[in-house]
């Protein structure tokens, strides 16, 4: 998800680029000397190495300046940097989704997440994007998380309340029914 969210930037800003997929389970050499925190995605420009998807993605932003994702607004490109990083929080409880032994834990996550949720829709008050009619670097940075989310909730149903949160599966569906965003992952 960290990698595709990257993937979709580069998709929206109509840039060229290429992706080597490494095991991460057994990382080659070559990447374990350049990765400091042995994760992907990696960006390698002039041999040179930038970690972390949301900082790749707002060099890509600056260095690609064509179709800015990012508010010129200090306050508003301030905020979009906040949500952004709420998003691990809310990609967090969707990863325990996937990987909760019992119903019970299920439900307890989920219920943390909705919470989670509660708070996202009332900040979420511009449509169709996070930031009204331009997509941003804050709704690639979300976009993968609302596709996994979709997959449980066609496994298991209920993972969106539609009632609870109307913006924000409002914005989901949009997300995902963007070109960049549905060719941004392998199949």
């Amino acid at each position: 998800p960290f990698v595709q969210r990257v993937v979709i930037v580069l998709k929206v800003k109509g840039i060229d680029y290429e992706i080597e997929y490494i095991d991460l389970a057994v990382p080659p050499d070559w990447f374990l000397a350049i990765s400091p925190l042995k994760k992907v995605p990696l960006l390698i420009v002039d041999n040179s190495t930038i970690f972390e998807s949301s900082v790749i993605n707002e060099y890509i932003d600056e260095a690609f300046p064509i179709n800015k994702l990012h508010p010129e607004g200090l306050l508003l490109k301030a905020q979009n940097r906040s949500w952004m990083e709420f998003s691990n929080a809310i990609f967090m409880s969707t990863f325990r989704l996937t990987m909760n032994e019992s119903q019970a834990e299920f439900e307890q996550t989920l219920s943390t997440q909705r919470k989670d949720f509660d708070q996202l829709e009332k900040n979420l008050i511009n449509q169709p994007f996070f930031n009204g009619d331009d997509f941003s670097l804050v709704d690639a940075t979300y976009a993968p998380t609302f596709q996994r989310l979709d997959y449980l909730h066609q496994l298991h149903g209920a993972v969106f309340d539609k009632k609870r949160h109307p913006r924000i599966v409002k914005w989901k569906n949009k997300l995902l029914s963007l070109p960049e965003v549905k060719n941004s992952c392998v199949p």
